[in-house]
């Protein structure tokens, strides 16, 4: 069904005079198809027979991801990489945070400051004053009014926006022409520069989705996205491949890339052999793998990168649950996670140890929380101190409530797999049954985690607004999505003192002050554990050497953010 569906696209492709015969050949050979599928157009595709066309560096480049992206709407909810790539192509913001961690404007024609008047000396009141040559993909006018739907869409309460931390400080947005926008806000918000980069906030249009629509379910998320960035939408062949093309009027100037086909590869190892045989051009917010980067290192034509990120692996705790009632069962199951072993025997001593949901090289990282070292006597005394005793077939129990649960993660994570087998075998130690139910990530991770269906999650994330520490999205009471309908609280945690240190933390606009509000907020959550980190990711990424401008963002789950300046030299 995925074969005749891709079939049918490339010849859709073709009769639209959209791809030539050549480039259909070549398209072809990049998704897998053979001669039995092509010969089904005998005279439009004709067959690719034993000479099937190699990618001639003609414009377009394949971008290998083991995880499906299934909304391409930036304000809904998003799986940080497979989603942020796409919007990254097709959106644009207000601004852009550059490797170096600096703002610059992007659909702005300056980065606010005090000493261009753009944010007035209170901090409450922020100019953006916008470029007037950009055009919508549909070729409509991208104006002042977009930005203001935008905010006015994500405090919608009936849309279910991945979050509205920060943007429910704007107590107002005027627009006194069509290429100014004036926010206030009713309380100062330290990161809200921040707030209004590529990948944090996309700017959507008006024109398509105003007026009396449901946002929620507009085929606009899956099927018809139109933003203002450097690439269109072309096609979408759901559990196969997203392909764009170029946006010939994108105000930055015409990418010069043709094309770049998104292709899904749900096996994470097979992911790492097409980019070793060349059917895959890039390996980006995937990864590879950390047993085949030193192959990697080694493979000719490739060029490998080691980039340290904002992202933390953790074991998520459904706090919702009554198991994870007792702060001890938690702290118990930590005590029985040998960490440094998943590092080095899983990972390859690749990752960073990290003790909080900050890189420990963040500003506001706190090295003196309480830890817990991989002790399974310490968790032990732990479950008998909750009250937790060995049932007899070793499984402890308290008042008919057995100590046994399941951990999720995408299927096909061989890593993460392996660490789950890790944790198994340690948890039955200590009198703790842990099932492993591994699911497809387009389910999991839209579906499922959203809605609170997990026991235990094995996941990695970063913060809202990449570059600041504010975790109100993934930890304020009021960020859980299967509660209050938005956010992505998926633990479901609930804490006044940590509700008020983060709202105080984004209040206060001198770092070192902030920097002891997050210090005091990740001792509540090392004593409390609504999850348990695990390591700070360091990405591994590969790319073919003939493709000119990638460059690593820290700031960024995908390094896409300078796609429009990217090009291919002759192999």
């Amino acid at each position: 069904m995925i074969q005749d569906q891709k079939v049918a696209a490339l010849f859709e492709s073709i009769v639209s005079g959209r791809l030539s015969r050549r480039q259909a050949l070549q398209r072809a050979s990049a998704l897998g198809l053979g001669v039995a599928a092509t010969s089904a157009f005998p005279s439009r595709l004709g067959g690719l027979g034993d000479g099937a066309l190699a990618q001639e560096g003609g414009g377009e480049i394949i971008v290998g991801a083991s995880q499906e992206a299934v909304n391409f709407n930036p304000i809904l909810y998003a799986n940080t990489g497979p989603e942020t790539l796409p919007e990254v192509l097709m959106f644009d913001s207000l601004l852009k945070l550059t490797p170096e961690g600096e703002y610059i404007p992007n659909l702005a024609t300056e980065t606010p400051s005090r000493e261009n008047g753009g944010v007035s000396e209170d901090g409450l009141t922020w100019t953006f004053k916008l470029r007037d040559d950009v055009t919508w993909h549909d070729g409509e006018p991208f104006t002042a009014n977009d930005v203001k739907f935008t905010w006015e869409t994500i405090m919608n309460p009936d849309v279910a926006v991945r979050s509205r931390t920060g943007h429910d400080k704007v107590s107002s947005v005027e627009t006194p022409d069509d290429h100014t926008v004036v926010m206030t806000l009713s309380e100062p918000f330290a990161p809200f520069q921040g707030l209004w980069t590529s990948g944090v906030t996309g700017v959507i249009p008006a024109h398509i989705l105003g007026g009396d629509v449901d946002i929620n379910t507009h085929e606009f998320n899956t099927q018809a996205p139109v933003g203002t960035g450097p690439f269109k939408f072309l096609e979408h062949v759901g559990g196969d491949h997203l392909t764009v093309e170029r946006n010939e009027n994108y105000h930055g100037g015409a990418p010069a890339l043709e094309r770049i086909i998104v292709k899904l590869v749900p096996e994470v190892p097979v992911l790492f052999t097409q980019f070793r045989t060349g059917e895959i051009d890039v390996v980006d917010y995937q990864g590879i793998q950390p047993d085949r980067f030193e192959e990697a290192e080694a493979l000719e034509g490739r060029e490998v990168v080691l980039k340290p990120s904002n992202f933390v692996e953790f074991i998520y705790f459904n706090n919702s649950l009554p198991l994870f009632q007792d702060k001890r069962v938690k702290q118990a199951l930590y005590h029985a996670t040998d960490r440094q072993t998943i590092i080095d025997a899983v990972y390859y001593g690749l990752e960073n140890p990290t003790l909080t949901y900050l890189p420990p090289t963040h500003w506001a990282y706190n090295p003196d929380v309480k830890q817990y070292p991989y002790d399974l006597e310490q968790a032990k005394a732990l479950l008998d101190e909750a009250g937790f005793v060995p049932g007899a077939d070793g499984i402890r129990e308290k008042d008919g409530l057995r100590l046994a649960f399941s951990m999720s993660t995408s299927a096909g994570n061989q890593s993460r797999e392996s660490a789950q087998l890790i944790l198994q075998q340690a948890f039955k130690e200590i009198g703790a049954e842990m099932t492993i139910d591994n699911r497809p990530a387009s389910t999991l991770w839209t579906e499922d985690v959203p809605a609170g269906n997990y026991e235990t999650l094995m996941v990695a994330w970063d913060n809202a607004i990449q570059s600041d520490p504010d975790p109100t999205s993934r930890l304020h009471s009021a960020m859980i999505p299967f509660e209050s309908g938005a956010g992505a609280n998926y633990v479901a945690f609930k804490n006044e003192e940590a509700d008020a240190l983060m709202e105080q933390g984004v209040s206060e606009t001198d770092q070192e002050a902030r920097a002891e509000i997050y210090r005091k907020l990740q001792d509540i959550l090392a004593e409390e554990l609504p999850w348990a980190p695990l390591f700070n990711n360091v990405d591994k990424f590969g790319y073919k050497t003939t493709l000119q401008g990638y460059r690593p963002n820290p700031y960024l789950a995908t390094n896409f953010d300078n796609v429009a300046e990217w090009t291919l030299a002759e192999e």
